[in-house]
Order: structure tokens, then sequence, then C-alpha cells
């Protein structure tokens, strides 16, 4: 008959001894740091340049649309402008062809 023997002892743990865990653990440590560091090194050098040009494009945008914005208002002012003195300028013809038509 086979004793089935615990998988942890005093000793081990799933048949490895504490000081090969201890190695397992920082091997991956030092691997989870390094991937940490490549990542960061990886966003700051490919990433934020990136993310600069992009900013700059929204701010371009922003102000080409403000300056769309400017512009519109200018003109329905200047149309208002313009039909008030068409106006103006069709009295100033009905009176002059209303003083012609006296003399």
């Amino acid at each position: 008959m086979v004793l089935m023997t615990s998988w942890i002892t005093t000793h081990s743990l799933f048949s490895l001894s504490w000081d090969e865990w201890g190695s397992i653990v920082a091997i991956l440590t030092a691997v989870v740091l390094i991937l940490r560091w490549a990542l960061n090194r990886a966003h700051t050098q490919l990433f934020e340049p990136t993310n600069e040009s992009i900013r700059k494009l929204n701010e371009s945008i922003d102000n080409q649309g403000n300056q769309l914005t400017n512009l519109q208002t200018r003109m329905e002012k200047g149309d208002k402008l313009f039909i008030r003195h068409d106006d103006q300028l069709q009295d100033h013809e009905r009176r002059i062809t209303h003083l012609e038509e006296r003399k």
C-alpha cells in the first residue's frame, strides 16, 4: 500500500524545497521588474511623442473651430449691415424718384 504524502511539509511545497521556491520568487520578481522598466521606457520614448502630436493637433482643431465661429459671426453681422444699407439705398432711390416726378 502506497501512502499519500502531503503536498506541503515543513521542508517542501509541491515537492520543491523552500530555497527553490525562494529562487523562483526572486526570478519572477526580477522578470516583472525588468518588464515594468521596459514598458515604462517604451511608453516614454514611443508613445509620449505621439501623444504630444495628438495634443497639438487637438489644440489646432479647437483653434480652427473658434476662428470659424468668429468668421461666421462676422459674416452674419456683415449680412445684416448689407441688408440695412440695401434698404437705405432703396429708400433713397424712392425719394429721388419721387422728387424727380414732382419737378
